[in-house]
């Protein structure tokens, strides 16, 4: 971790309400901050509403049986 982001990881989580983190827990969120915004880095920036991914979920029919 960088110089800061000890401190930037106690922010997010005292925003986020998780107040008692301890040390390696608060290095666990700083972590999956960065991959976070990493990822979201790579991330396409002009897809057309059209083009962007979308999760679609089918309950199954009342009495069908099926799970």
């Amino acid at each position: 971790m960088a110089i800061g982001d000890d401190e930037r990881a106690q922010q997010v989580a005292a925003l986020t309400g998780l107040t008692k983190l301890e040390a390696k827990h608060l290095a666990q969120l700083a972590n999956s901050v960065a991959s976070a915004r990493e990822a979201g880095a790579k991330l396409p920036k002009d897809l057309h509403w059209s083009e962007e991914i979308a999760l679609i979920f089918r309950l199954p029919v009342p009495g069908s049986g099926k799970p």
